[in-house]
Parts: structure tokens; sequence; C-alpha cells
């Protein structure tokens, strides 16, 4: 008769227990996940609509051109990102089939909605909002294993714009002010709504991350001289006066 060893029994019910809690730990972590984007998303799109509508209007963009589908799916993106937003608390939100409905019923008008901005002159900043708003949604997408939308080329900016993506003066002259958030760099690519949380870009930089300049737009400025911002600008909105290279800045001056 084989005899168990001493210790061996709770050894394997600690490795059950372990393996149970690795699971869980990654369970909670995917609805975490599922949860940050569509706080993202609602956020990034709280404006959207309106700026689609008001952009929509008048030159460049030829409205004669635009679907009824078309003229519609920013309004319904808009209200369909509320709906999606209210499911996200779920405890069963990875497996909520009415969850995983709200959100085919999200992307459905999103579709429309990037192909107009794909064939019409909206302006560089909310093409850029787009992409956002589109990367997040995709990224939803990839969780529930469903078709994302496909990255389409605009043709190009409006009128007060150089290019896509780009804005004529988006990079200051020497000595001229540049606005944003301080944030570290790592939250200033996670989308608009982690700039204004001071305590996380404080936590990042505490573990070795650098602070930068992220202005409304998006557009990331390094800061080279580090030991110009204080603490206390951390998440704020601040106006830096220095010298631009690029997208580098040499802080001369902060003001909040």
């Amino acid at each position: 008769m084989s005899m168990l060893r001493p210790g061996a029994g709770l050894l394997a019910v600690l490795s059950l227990c372990a393996a149970s809690q690795s699971t869980f730990d990654r369970e909670a972590s995917a609805r975490e996940y599922v949860r940050f984007l569509v706080l993202q998303l609602d956020q990034w799109s709280v404006e959207f609509p309106r700026q689609f509508y008001m952009a929509a209007v008048k030159p460049p963009v030829d409205s004669s051109r635009l679907s009824e589908a078309g003229r519609a799916a920013a309004g319904e993106f808009g209200d369909a990102i509320k709906r999606l937003a209210k499911l996200a608390d779920a405890k069963d939100v990875l497996t909520s089939v009415e969850f995983r409905r709200q959100l085919d019923r999200t992307l459905a008008p999103a579709g429309e909605v990037n192909q107009v901005m794909a064939t019409q002159r909206f302006p560089a900043i909310l093409q850029s909002d787009w992409e956002q708003i589109r990367s997040l949604l995709n990224n939803l997408a990839r969780v529930y294993k469903v078709e994302t939308l496909a990255a389409l080329e605009a043709p190009g900016a409006g009128a007060e714009h150089g290019g896509r993506g780009k804005t004529v003066g988006a990079a200051a002259a020497p000595g001229a002010g540049l606005s944003g958030y301080i944030v570290d760099l790592s939250c200033a690519k996670r989308g608009k709504g982690m700039w204004a949380n001071a305590e996380c870009v404080a936590r990042c930089v505490r573990d070795g991350d650098k602070v930068v300049l992220v202005t409304e737009d998006g557009k990331i400025y390094q800061i080279s001289n580090q030991e110009k911002i204080a603490p206390e600008s951390y998440g704020q909105v601040v106006t830096l006066t220095g010298k631009v290279q690029g997208d580098t800045i040499t802080v001369e001056s902060l003001k909040m």
C-alpha cells in the first residue's frame, strides 16, 4: 500500500488553489481590460458626433456625397457606445450575450463612420480622434474575436491642415508656448482618460518612466530637462515655454 508523503496532500491542495487563483487573476485582468477600453471609448466618443456633424456641413467635406446611413452613423455610434458602457460593469462581461450583441450593434455604425472618414476630407484633428476611437474599438473586438474595422487611408486633411494627421504649425517655433497635459509616456499613449490621473503619473514616474507633454489632439512632446517638471504639475494642463526641436522641448518655464 503506497503511503502519501507528509505534507504531500497540503502541497496538492495549495497547487490547485494557486492554479485556481491564476485563472481567476487572468479573468479579472481581462474584465478590467474590457472595462478600461469601454471607459476610454465612452470618453473619446462624447464630443465626436457633434464635431463630426459640424465638420460635415462645411468644406472641404462634400455633404452631398454622404449617404443617409453615413449621415446617421456618428449619432448612432455615440448612442451605441453609451449603451455599451452601461453593460460593461456586469460580472459576466466576458461571456455576456447581451454585451456581445451590443458590441455588434456598436461596430455596425462604426463601420459606416469609418467609410465616411476614409472618403471625405475631415479636419486632421477629427481624423486623429477617429483613429484613436477605431484603435480602442478594434482592441475590444479582438477580445471577443469579432471582425475589426479596417485602417482606411483618409483622402487628406482639411483646409487648415497640411496633411494627414499633421497640423500646420504643430511644431512650435522656439520660445513659443505649448499647452497640454504633463503625463508619463506610458499613460500618454493609453488615451485621454489617463492624462489627468495625477496619482498614476506619479506612480509611473517613481517606477522610472519619464514625463512628457501631450497636447489636446494627442501629440506627444518629449521633455529634455525633466528636472524642470514639478510633481505638482502631474496630470495638470500647463503651458511650457522653451526651445522646441522636432518633438522635443527644452523647458524654460512652466505655467499652470
